[in-house]
């Protein structure tokens, strides 16, 4: 069975919680837009791209808002993290942020599943600064923010030292910082 299909039946299993029959037409959405965006992509590019997506929307959704500098944050993270061009990269940034609020809703361990199967120790560790990056974007990352961000760590089976080095990389925009310096 592929990772993607892996993917698509812990989404079943796991978004039961969701009203009606939402988890299956989420999961079918979200596929067949990713698909439709990247035609000429492979389904574990399709998987990859959805997951970091995904997580980035759902740090970046943190706060209720998306600023355009999260916006723009994602868009870099994409074209860094996958062979996509500027089009396809704009397209699947607008695609996530559009479907933030269901994106939100799927647990993190949906989306780490699939990554921490398929990337390397430095790779996942190189997501949760990205996930950093997305989150200082506004200028200010939230307590509420950082623990998002420590969940996806742990679930993409990485140590707290590996979260501390992340969340240096964003130091004078952590929020209880900023707060202690008023």
């Amino acid at each position: 069975m592929s990772i993607w299909k892996n993917f698509l039946n812990e989404v079943k299993s796991h978004v039961g919680s969701l009203s009606g029959d939402s988890s299956q037409n989420f999961t079918s959405r979200l596929h067949q837009k990713v698909s439709e965006l990247l035609p000429n992509h492979s389904e574990e590019d399709h998987l990859r791209i959805a997951c970091l997506s995904g997580l980035m929307a759902r740090v970046a959704y943190n706060d209720l808002k998306i600023d355009d500098n999260e916006r723009q944050v994602i868009l870099d993270s994409l074209k860094n993290w996958t062979n996509v061009n500027d089009d396809e990269a704009t397209a699947i940034a607008d695609l996530c942020l559009s479907e933030v609020k269901d994106l939100a809703g799927i647990e993190n361990h949906l989306y780490c599943l699939p990554l921490r199967e398929s990337l390397s120790l430095e790779e996942r560790f190189n997501i949760v600064v990205s996930l950093f990056a997305v989150a200082a974007a506004d200028g200010n990352v939230e307590n509420s923010e950082s623990e998002e961000i420590r969940n996806i760590n742990h679930g993409l089976l990485l140590e707290h030292k590996h979260y501390i080095s992340a969340r240096s990389t964003v130091l004078e925009k952590l929020g209880a910082l900023n707060k202690d310096k008023d």
